[in-house]
Order: structure tokens, then C-alpha cells, then sequence
């Protein structure tokens, strides 16, 4: 029985070892450019802080909110449905190819269908910042062309991420250069929208190396119906989430102002720097852990969601901790003068980070693979009510503030439930109360922050000094524990073969 399954996994992955030196590469991929993604707002947001003002950005993420309702109509649950089928279809090009074509038509119809309904939206019923609006579209003819899933499930990262580097840094050097004034809003929104449809179409001219044109013949109306009923499944709780995600910014455009909607943009898009990480090293995940459950080896399957339980907490405690220790120094330094209300939103937000760390896991590596996204639907809803609730309740009388609240309640609801509901399937109370000590590192990291800024009395020397105490405390405290428990993140980050 044993050989039987080491034999498995190795016509799964390879000779021994580069499954695992695949997975390292991929998670190089992903955490490079999400270090380019870390290092572009801290460039732009400022920039634009200062150019367009707290109302206008207050404008586009409005109107940006808006349009995400309709993109997330447009794709369903395609990009994670479509990453585990093809992740299911491994090395059978044939399979794969008919997959593909099924799916992306699928997924066509979709976006029509949703385009259609947001230019009656344009038409009928917008009638403030309808030209940003309408430039905003560019972002579902993004979704029409979007086949991202197809190398994610094919575990192709390099493909993805040389070309979103590109865009990205493009649309950077866009930005920097025209939009000088809060009447470029217009070109900002172009820039952002348009390079999402750029960057989504030259995947494209990649495509024919994973999957054959020809099998665009076995589309077929039977085909494309087969993928309604998973996809809804997972398209029920990502539209819940925006409930407590997109919706936010939605009702304090409805329920306070747009300088408001402005503030609650800026503080959120620092929280949303290193969730890109989070979400990165889950995107990477997603396919190894379908692969590992469709064939059996659920020991390596726990093994590994386990060990990224503990990796998460450790990430995502220090990015937490980091970003509440120096926020008071930060924000009018990064943002400008006029920005002193994002201090207390971006406090609020940080413990969001570890939260949404677990959920991340849990959704990422353990529902997706097996099925089970009841359990997310179930939590989802859970937190969305919850979050609807806080967000009428404190909106109209804290703002920004009443928003952060509301978001920081619904993603604790819903963290609580999941890991409630899976316990059943596998213990990981231990796993979780022992990554606690994570986050008790990251108050001796605020503690000592804190005082090292009551010593240099602000400014950008301050602020430097903390950071840099900040990452020396908080490395020394987790390799110490590290080497004293001989635990298993240290054979993660060594990148040995």
C-alpha cells in the first residue's frame, strides 16, 4: 500500500523533491510580485493622495465599487472552479483543452449577459460621475477575456506574473506622468481599468501552449450547462462577501460622503498591500492541495494545510502588528496633511490581516480542494449579516471608522465559523492556539515600536528607525522560537532542494 502511494505521487510530481522545489518556485513567482504589488501603492498612493485629493479618490472607489458588482456577476466562481478543474486534469491535455473551452464559454455568456445589465445601469439609473462610470467598463471587458484560472490550474505562475509586472509597472509610469490634477480622474480611472483588460488579453497569445485551439469544437450547450451548478456554488458566498467588501465603501457613499468613502480607500489599500501576499501564497496552494486530495494522499494534503496554518498566522502577525505600531507616523507622512482620520481606520483594519490570514487557509486549502464550500456559503452569510448590521448601525455616526468596525466584526464571525465547522473533518485547535505565540510577538514588536517613537518624536527618521525595529525584533523573537522548537517553517523559508 505504501509503495502504491509513493508511486502515485511520484507520477503526480515528478521524482522526489520537485514537487516541492516546483511549489518553492511558484511561491518565488507569487511573492516577488506581490512585493511589486506592496511597492506600487506605496508609490502611487501618496502621489495620489496629494493630486486628486480624499474626494475624488472618494469618487473612484465609489464608482469602482459599483462596477465590481458586476464583474463578480461576470465571472461567478469561475476563477477558483476553473483552477481546480484544470488542476484535476493534469497532464491530459485533451481533458484540459475540453474543459477549458467549456468553461471559458461558460464564463463568456456570463460577461455579456453582465455587461448588457451595467450599460442599462448607465443609462436608466446613474446619474453622478457617470463618464468615470462608464470608463470603469473597461474592467468587465477585463472579466470577457480573463483566463487566468487556466495557468493557475496548470501551476504556470511565471506566465502570469512576467506579464502583470509588466502592466503594472506600465500603468505606473502612466500614472505618474498624466494625471497631475483632480480633473485627471478620468485618465486615472482609464489607466487602472484599461491595463486590467490589457493585461488579461495577452494571456492569450500563451494559451495554445496548454490547450488546443481545435477542442473549441467540444463545446457543446450540455458541456457548458454541466459548470452552472458548481460555479453558482461558489458564486453565492463571493457575492455575499462583497456584502462586507465592496459593500462598505457602496453604503458610505449611500450613508455618509464621498471624503469619507476617500478616507476609508486609502486606510483599506494599505490593509489590502499585504493581503495581496496572503492571497498569493493561497493562490499558489489552491491546485497542490486539489492535486494531493484527488489522489489520495490526504496525509500529505493535512501535512501541508497544517504547516500553512501555522506559516500564515506567523506572516500575517507581523504584517498586523507592523502596520498598527507605525500608523500614527505613517499616515501623515504617506498621505499628506488632511488624511489624520485614516489613523484610526487603519488601526482598526490590521487585526484583519491574521483573520483573514486563517480564512484564506482554510477556504484556500482545505474547502476548495475538497469540495466542502457549504462551509464557506454558511460562514459568509454569517459574517455579511453581520456586517450589514454594523455598518447601518455605526456609518452615518463614525464614517470610515463605522465601516472598519463593521468589516473587522464580519470577517471574526466568519473565521470562527469555518474553523467551527471543519473540526469535524480535522483538528486544528492545536495548530491555531500554538500559532498564538505569533501574535504575542507582535505586541512585544508594538511595545517596543511605540517606544522607540516616543524617543525621535516623529518624522521620516522616526518612522525608518521603527520599521527597522520593528523587523529585527519580530525576526529575532520568531527564529529563536524557531531553532528552540525545531519547528518545520524553517525547512520553508531555506529554499534547499
Amino acid at each position: 500500500m505504501e509503495y502504491c502511494l509513493l508511486e502515485k505521487q511520484k507520477e503526480i510530481f515528478g521524482p522526489k523533491g520537485s514537487h516541492m522545489s516546483k511549489l518553492k518556485k511558484n511561491l518565488g513567482y507569487q511573492t516577488i510580485y506581490q512585493i511589486l504589488n506592496t511597492c506600487i501603492p506605496l508609490i502611487t498612493s501618496p502621489y495620489l493622495a496629494r493630486v486628486l485629493g480624499a474626494e475624488k479618490q472618494g469618487v473612484f472607489s465609489y464608482t469602482q465599487s459599483i462596477i465590481n458588482y458586476f464583474t463578480l456577476f461576470a465571472m461567478l466562481g469561475v476563477e477558483n472552479y476553473g483552477t481546480r478543474t484544470i488542476a484535476n486534469c493534469g497532464d491530459d491535455r485533451e481533458k484540459r483543452s475540453k474543459s477549458f473551452w467549456n468553461i471559458y464559454f461558460f464564463q463568456m455568456c456570463c460577461t455579456l449577459l453582465s455587461i448588457g445589465i451595467y450599460v442599462v445601469y448607465l443609462t436608466r439609473i446613474c446619474s453622478q460621475n457617470v463618464y468615470i462610470a462608464f470608463l470603469q467598463i473597461f474592467y468587465l471587458l477585463g472579466s470577457l477575456v480573463d483566463i487566468n484560472w487556466l495557468f493557475f490550474g496548470v501551476e504556470k505562475f511565471k506566465t502570469t506574473v512576467s506579464r502583470n509586472m509588466i502592466i503594472r509597472i506600465s500603468s505606473v509610469v502612466l500614472i505618474l506622468s498624466t494625471v497631475r490634477k483632480p480633473s485627471d480622474l478620468w485618465i486615472y480611472t482609464l489607466i487602472m481599468a484599461g491595463s486590467t483588460f490589457l493585461s488579461n488579453i495577452i494571456l492569450w497569445f500563451f494559451a495554445s501552449k496548454e490547450v488546443d485551439v481545435k477542442a473549441i469544437r467540444t463545446v457543446s450547450k450540455k458541456e457548458v450547462v454541466k459548470h452552472i451548478k458548481p460555479n453558482l456554488v461558489l458564486f453565492v458566498p463571493l457575492m455575499a462577501m462583497s456584502v462586507y467588501h465592496i459593500m462598505d465603501k457602496t453604503m458610505l457613499g449611500l450613508l455618509s460622503t464621498y471624503k469619507q468613502v476617500g478616507y476609508y480607500y486609502n486606510a483599506d489599500k494599505i490593509i489590502n498591500i499585504p493581503i495581496g501576499i496572503l492571497i498569493g501564497i493561497g493562490t499558489v496552494m489552491l491546485p497542490r492541495m486539489t492535486a494531493l486530495n484527488s489522489n489520495g494522499l490526504i496525509n500529505e494534503a493535512k501535512k501541508l494545510f497544517l504547516l500553512s496554518i501555522e506559516l500564515i498566522v506567523a506572516v500575517s502577525s507581523a504584517m498586523a502588528c507592523g502596520i498598527f505600531a507605525i500608523s500614527v507616523e505613517f499616515t501623515p507622512l504617506f498621505f499628506g496633511s488632511g488624511y489624520d482620520e485614516c489613523i484610526r481606520v487603519i488601526m482598526m483594519l490590521s487585526p484583519i490581516l491574521v483573520i483573514k490570514g486563517l480564512s484564506l487557509v482554510v477556504r484556500m486549502q482545505y474547502l476548495i480542494p475538497n469540495q466542502k464550500e457549504k462551509i464557506f456559503i454558511e460562514s459568509v452569510f454569517w459574517g455579511a449579516g453581520i456586517n450589514l448590521i454594523v455598518n447601518l448601525l455605526l456609518i452615518v455616526r463614525l464614517g470610515a471608522l463605522g465601516a472598519a468596525i463593521g468589516t473587522m466584526a464580519a470577517e471574526l464571525v466568519s473565521c470562527f465559523w469555518q474553523y467551527k465547522k471543519i473540526n469535524k473533518y480535522i483538528s486544528c485547535s492545536s495548530v491555531i492556539y500554538k500559532s498564538m505565540v505569533y501574535v504575542l510577538f507582535g505586541v512585544v514588536m508594538i511595545i517596543v515600536v511605540r517606544i522607540v517613537a516616543r524617543i525621535f518624536c516623529g518624522g521620516i527618521v522616526a518612522l525608518v528607525f521603527e520599521i527597522l525595529t520593528g523587523v529585527v525584533v519580530y525576526s529575532l523573537l520568531c527564529i529563536g522560537y524557531w531553532k528552540l522548537t525545531k519547528n518545520k517553517i524553517l525547512s520553508v523559508i531555506k529554499l534547499r532542494r
